[in-house]
C-alpha cells in the first residue's frame, strides 16, 4: 500500500497495501517456505463462494465454502476482517482516524450458519476485535482427509477512507470474504487488524466465484474477467458471473457502475486493464495505464515471468495512494482525476507487490518490511529506467527519509518489528519503506543493478508461491556476497549503528565475490 506526500517539490506516496486456471501456470504449485524446504500439500485449498452483490445498498450476501487438509484435526480459524468496523466507536485515535477518516459508517460480516462436512456446528467468535471465527472439526469424512466448512453470511459494507468501502459509483471489496488463517509451527496466526500497515497474512488457494450483479454495473476481480462465463437474465436485469483465480492469496473486486471505462493493452501475455470514470482527463488516464503496462513488462524480465493472465487497475476511494491485492490495485480517485505526474510512482509501487506480496508472500504483521521494502526498491529501479527524472526524484526522497531514520535509535523502534509497535504510520513509512528500499539501493550502487537482481529473482524464484521471510532476504544477499549479511541488515533495518564498520566491509567484500545463478 502507498501514501502520497509532498517532500522537495515531489509528491510521492509514503503508503503504497474466482477460477479460471491460468496458462501457463501449473495450478497450486508447491511452494517454499523461508528455508527453502518445499511445502508439498496433499490438496490445496479451494474456496468456492456464491453471491449476489447489492452495490446501491451496500451489502453482499451468500456462502462460501472451504476445502481444506486441516492442519489442526480438532478446529480451524477464520479472518473474518470486516467485522473490525462493527463497532466503530472502539476505532478512536489518529491512526484509525488516518486509516479510516472521520465521516464513517459501521458494516461487519455476519455470519448465519456454520457446517462442517455437512453437519451445523456452533458459531465461535474470537480476537480481541471480533475478527477471528473459530470452526470445530470432527474427522473427516472424505477418503484424501480433506475437510469442507461451509458458511452462510451477509456483509454490510462499511463507509470509510479504507479497503473495503464505496462511493456514489463504485464499491470496493478488499480482505472482505472469510480466510483460513495461516498454521505455522508454533500455532495459528490469529492477528487482529491493526491500525497501521497491511495486518494481512495468508497462504495461495484455489479461489471459484458466481456472483450476481444487477445490470449496468460490472466487476474488475483477482480471477480472469476476460475469460469469465457472464449471463444476463431477463426480465429480473441480473448479470452472473463466473470467475476463477489459481495459486493467489487473496481475491478482491470492485463493482463499477456505468460511468466506469476501461483501457487495454498487452504486455507480452499478459492483459493489463485500467478501469477510470467519463471526465477523467485522457492524457492523465494514458499515463497510469502506460506505467502499468511498461511495469508489468520490466519487473518480469528483472525477477521473473507475471505467471496470470490479467492484471487490473481500478479507480476507487480510500485514504491509500494504492492497495495491492493479487492481479487487481485499487488506486486513489485524485490521481486519475488530476494530472499529478506522480501518481506513476502509486501504480509502479503496487504493480512491483504482484512479485513481492502476490507471487512471494511474507509475513506483513511481523515483518512488513519484507514486502514493503522489496517493493519499493523495485519501484525505485523501475522509475529510474522508465521516467529517470521522476525516478531520480524518487530515490533522493526516499534517501532522505531513510537517512532521517536515525532519529528512532534508543525509541525502541526498526523497520525489524511487529505493526503493533509503529506508534505512527510516519515511523511505519521511514522505517518499513525508506530505510529497506535505501539498503537495496546502496547494495545496487556497490554491486550494479545485475548483480543485486540477479538475487533478488533467485529470491522470488525460490519462494514463489510460498512465503519468504526477513531470514531468507538476508539468506539471498548472503549467498550473493559469499559473506554472511546480517551485519549490513542489522545496520539498516535494526538500526545497529554500531554495526556501522561491518556493514561497510561486507559491501567491500561482496564486490568481489563471483556468483551464477543458473537461469
Amino acid at each position: 500500500m502507498k501514501r502520497m506526500l509532498t517532500a522537495a517539490g515531489l509528491a510521492v506516496v509514503l503508503f503504497l497495501g474466482m477460477t479460471l486456471t491460468h496458462e501457463g501456470m501449473p495450478v497450486n504449485a508447491p511452494g517454499k517456505t523461508a528455508n527453502g524446504a518445499v511445502q508439498q500439500r496433499m490438496l490445496p485449498v479451494t474456496y468456492t463462494a456464491d453471491v449476489e452483490l447489492d452495490p446501491k445498498n451496500h451489502r453482499v450476501r451468500g456462502t462460501v465454502s472451504v476445502r481444506f487438509v486441516p492442519p489442526d484435526r480438532e478446529k480451524a480459524y477464520f479472518h473474518l476482517y470486516p467485522n473490525v468496523f462493527q463497532d466503530d466507536a472502539r476505532l478512536k485515535g489518529e491512526n484509525w482516524v488516518y486509516l479510516l477518516g472521520k465521516d464513517r459508517q459501521p458494516g461487519n460480516i455476519a455470519i448465519r450458519d456454520v457446517k462442517v462436512d455437512g453437519h451445523k456446528v456452533p458459531l465461535m467468535h474470537g480476537g480481541e476485535d471480533g475478527t477471528i471465527l473459530e470452526v470445530p472439526l470432527g474427522r473427516p469424512v472424505s477418503r484424501d482427509g480433506a475437510s469442507t466448512v461451509e458458511m452462510t453470511f451477509e456483509l454490510t459494507v462499511p463507509h470509510n477512507n479504507g479497503r473495503l468501502s464505496y462511493n456514489d459509483h463504485a464499491m470496493w471489496l478488499g480482505n472482505w470474504l472469510p480466510i483460513l488463517a495461516v498454521k505455522e509451527a508454533n500455532g495459528w496466526r490469529l492477528d487482529p487488524y491493526y491500525p497501521v500497515g497491511d495486518p494481512f497474512y495468508s497462504d495461495v488457494a484455489e479461489y471459484h466465484l458466481k456472483a450476481a450483479v444487477p445490470a449496468g454495473y460490472q466487476l474488475a476481480t483477482t480471477g480472469t474477467e476476460s475469460r469469465a462465463v457472464v449471463t444476463q437474465t431477463q426480465p429480473q436485469g441480473v448479470k452472473r458471473y463466473e470467475i476463477d483465480a489459481s495459486n493467489v492469496r487473496d481475491f478482491a473486486l470492485v463493482v463499477m457502475d456505468e460511468t466506469y471505462r476501461v483501457q487495454s493493452s498487452r504486455a507480452g501475455n499478459v492483459l493489463v486493464r485500467t478501469w477510470w470514470q467519463q471526465g477523467d482527463p485522457e492524457e492523465q488516464v494514458k499515463r497510469l495505464h502506460e506505467t502499468a503496462v511498461q511495469a508489468i513488462r520490466y519487473y518480469s524480465g528483472e525477477f521473473g515471468d507475471y505467471p496470470y493472465a490479467e492484471y487490473d487497475v481500478v479507480k476507487t476511494g480510500g485514504f491509500f495512494g494504492g492497495m495491492e491485492y493479487p492481479s487487481i490495485v485499487f488506486v486513489q480517485e485524485n490521481f486519475f482525476e488530476e494530472q499529478v505526474e506522480q501518481a506513476s510512482v502509486v501504480v509502479a509501487h503496487e504493480t512491483a507487490h504482484q512479485w513481492f506480496y502476490g507471487l512471494v508472500g511474507s509475513d506483513e504483521v511481523r515483518e512488513a518490511w519484507v514486502d514493503e521494502g522489496l517493493t519499493d526498491y523495485a519501484t525505485m529501479a523501475f522509475l529510474n529506467s522508465y521516467d529517470p527524472e521522476l525516478g531520480g526524484s524518487y530515490v533522493r526522497f526516499r534517501k532522505a527519509r531513510a537517512l532521517g531514520a536515525d532519529k528512532y535509535i534508543g525509541k525502541g523502534i526498526s523497520a525489524w518489528q511487529p505493526l503493533e509497535r509503529f506508534p505512527d504510520w510516519a515511523s511505519y513509512g521511514d522505517l518499513v519503506y525508506a530505510r529497506p528500499a535505501t539498503m537495496l539501493w546502496n547494495l545496487r550502487e556497490a554491486w550494479g543493478e545485475r548483480r543485486l537482481h540477479q538475487a533478488l529473482r533467485q529470491y522470488v524464484l525460490s519462494h514463489m508461491y510460498g512465503q519468504g521471510s526477513g531470514k531468507a532476504v538476508v539468506n539471498a544477499l548472503t549467498a550473493a556476497a559469499g559473506a554472511d549479511a546480517s551485519p549490513y541488515v542489522d545496520f539498516w533495518l535494526k538500526l545497529r549503528s554500531e554495526k556501522e564498520a561491518e556493514a561497510n566491509a561486507w559491501l567491500e567484500k561482496g564486490k568481489e565475490h563471483a556468483i551464477f545463478f543458473p537461469y
